[in-house]
């Protein structure tokens, strides 16, 4: 199976953690699918790691966020990109342009666009805005079997 290149949002881990979010089916969906190897490579951030493990650590406690940090530092599979100069002018540009973006949501496209990913999975409506960009919520149903 040929996948494209994924980018994971913050809103996917999230869903993901928490029982009573409102995508969290979709989001255990989708993180189950990234550790069985399903959807490739997914990208993620250093953004979106420190934004996830944060909120978990708000949310859970030190050692639940240490536990998500240690999962996804160690996922033979979610691909981590750090941040660089270019992303974060890119991404500010962005930023200035479409004002229902976070900063993280605008680097997250500045990153997409350097590596000419087009599919993010995400739970924010706010990237429909953003040409060239697809947002999927659910994992196909193909790739599930």
């Amino acid at each position: 199976m040929n996948i494209k290149t994924c980018f994971l949002d913050t809103t996917v881990f999230i869903a993901a953690a928490f029982p009573k979010e409102k995508h969290h089916k979709e989001g255990r969906e989708i993180i189950i699918s990234v550790e069985k190897g399903l959807l490739g490579s997914p990208v993620i951030t250093d953004y979106i790691l420190d934004e996830v493990v944060t909120f978990v650590r708000k949310k859970k406690g030190a050692t639940a966020s240490i536990e998500v940090l240690d999962a996804i530092l160690y996922s033979p599979y979610l691909r981590l990109i750090k941040i660089e100069n270019r992303h974060l002018e890119a991404g500010l540009q962005l930023f200035r342009m479409y004002k229902r973006l976070s900063l993280t949501d605008a680097v997250s496209i500045a990153v997409m666009r350097d590596l000419n990913i087009e599919i993010i999975y995400s739970f924010d409506s706010d990237f429909d805005e953003i040409p060239g960009i697809i947002r999927l919520t659910r994992v196909k149903d193909e790739l599930k079997k």
